[in-house]
């Protein structure tokens, strides 16, 4: 995201479906087919950019099926909105805006996956190890 600089950065989702369509049997491995579309029809309003998204995740064996839809939105330099614009449009979305969409996105499958009472797709990395005589800088 290097030069990058937003005012606002959000996130809307306006489907959501998750369904579980059984019980994940004992001693079961489960692999999960996510494939994650961003784009192409990026909308631009002034200094606010519109991305749209979509997921669909499902597992095999089959238990469970996940379809999500929403648009990243963020405010920033128009200048730099409409070059995000033209690359999102083109089909080749810039990594950091790749990585902003799964960042919302992928925790918003594991919270569903939680609420369907399945483990999570995805474990989340734990905050990696300080080393001895480092210190953390906190911020308010």
């Amino acid at each position: 995201m290097s030069g990058f600089s937003f005012k606002a950065v959000g996130i809307r989702f306006d489907y959501l479906h998750a369904e579980r369509l059984q019980l994940i049997p004992p001693q079961t491995q489960v692999a999960f087919n996510v494939n994650l579309v961003i784009g192409p029809n990026a909308v631009v309003r002034g200094d606010i950019i519109e991305i749209p998204f979509s997921l669909a995740a499902s597992s095999n064996p089959s238990i469970v099926n996940i379809s999500i839809r929403g648009a990243l939105i963020i405010q920033g330099d128009p200048r730099q909105i409409e070059d995000i614009a033209k690359s999102v449009n083109s089909g080749k979305s810039p990594q950091f805006i790749q990585m902003m969409i799964g960042q919302y996105v992928f925790f918003e499958v594991n919270l569903l996956l939680k609420e369907l009472g399945i483990p999570p797709a995805m474990p989340i990395a734990p905050p990696p190890q300080q080393r001895q005589g480092e210190g953390t800088t906190m911020y308010a």
